[in-house]
């Protein structure tokens, strides 16, 4: 805590403050006139629509009534009515559903109030759902916050605030490094298994064992790992849970044949069971099983999908396709580069989402630090 604050603290509230109510002086306006008609969005229209929810910007529109005025001088929350997820807002909106508040602080109320105080208070509060009702008025807005005078409050708005602005601006760096590596990554794979091929061409079938996974009854997979069922299950999306035995074991390739990432490669090493949605590939000569995935990721092997209502890969048009075979010594040597790429994009990648959750997890500490007053009795 800082000494500022401590010293406000000390001059203004040392025994405590009073713990109020939201609903004594926050207000609310149900979203029925700010609703948007149309959902043809298009990035070039103006006015941005918004959900209380995670997406948080649906899209934008080009309608030009019902828009609700925020500014940085006149902001709102937006309070998802159902799940409690709300969002600051500073600027002109549409809104896409009716299951949501605007939530301001009272006109003409006699206390001083920061309204960036409560919505720091509003994230500060432990909130269980129990149920699928409308939240705010007869629950959510009778929770307590306490209310210290204003000096305390604008000075814990200045440090939270201070604390989220250098949160994103880390996220904002390191996802712009992530990007560069990666873009840095493709450039160099691309150029490296365009050029490194010999004359000689093979088709898939040529040179690798091809084959789908085996169904398994879902209630033969556990989604959490453990003693008994600890081998991966592989299905086309990717790790569906986990089994007691393999049907796979060694260095193999796993081509997603149906779902959302049909066409995805992945490098497996170990035991693994591989369902009918997945297509194990092994290599049937001397080659690089590693620089094989390199070479069908690079493939984009999801353009060979079927057209049908349900698209997929099917294994004997991937048996057909053509690849050129450099020496098995180039191919070492392009896995060496571009494993040091894959591991400097993995490096951060991995990095990321956990230098991220460690401000949000220091953000959240002194929140409740700061904001952990001793309330007031008025008995």
């Amino acid at each position: 805590m800082g000494s500022k604050l401590e010293k406000l603290i000390q001059n203004l509230c040392p025994d405590g403050v009073s713990f109020i109510p939201l609903n004594i002086f926050m207000d609310y306006e149900q979203p029925t006139k700010y609703i948007v008609k149309s959902t043809r969005y298009d990035n070039k229209y103006p006015t941005p629509v918004l959900t209380a929810g995670q997406s948080f910007i649906l899209g934008y529109t080009d309608e030009t009534d019902g828009i609700y005025n925020a500014t940085i001088e006149s902001p709102v929350i937006i309070f998802d009515d159902f799940t409690t997820s709300f969002h600051w807002v500073d600027f002109d909106f549409k809104v896409k559903s009716s299951a949501m508040k605007m939530v301001k602080v009272k006109e003409n109320i006699e206390t001083d109030i920061n309204f960036r105080y409560v919505y720091h208070c509003m994230k500060n509060i432990n909130y269980e759902l129990f149920d699928h009702s409308r939240q705010w008025i007869s629950k959510y807005s009778i929770k307590k916050i306490p209310l210290p005078p204003r000096s305390v409050q604008d000075e814990i708005v200045r440090i939270l605030d201070n604390f989220t602005e250098l949160t994103a601006e880390l996220t904002a760096e390191l996802t712009a490094e992530l990007t560069a590596r990666r873009e840095q990554f493709e450039y160099y794979r691309n150029k490296l298994l365009n050029h490194s091929a010999t004359k000689e061409k093979k088709t898939l079938g040529e040179v690798f064992f091809m084959q789908a996974g085996k169904n398994i009854k879902a209630q033969n997979i556990s989604s959490e790992k453990n003693k008994i069922k600890s081998i991966p299950c592989i299905g086309g999306n990717g790790i569906r849970g986990y089994v007691e035995t393999p049907n796979c074991n060694g260095n193999c390739i796993i081509i997603g044949r149906q779902g959302a990432l049909c066409g995805n490669t992945k490098y497996i090493e170990g035991k693994f069971y591989a369902t009918e949605h997945a297509v194990v590939v092994t290599s049937k000569k001397d080659m690089d099983i590693k620089w094989a995935y390199y070479m069908l990721t690079f493939m984009d092997l999801n353009q060979y999908k079927t057209k049908s209502a349900q698209p997929g890969l099917s294994v004997n048009k991937l048996k057909t396709l053509s690849i050129s075979i450099p020496s098995l010594e180039e191919q070492r040597k392009i896995v060496d580069i571009l494993d040091r790429f894959d591991v400097l994009c993995n490096n951060i990648s991995t990095g990321l989402p956990a230098e991220i959750k460690a401000r949000e997890e220091q953000y959240k500490y002194y929140r409740n630090k700061l904001l952990s007053f001793k309330e007031v009795s008025h008995e």
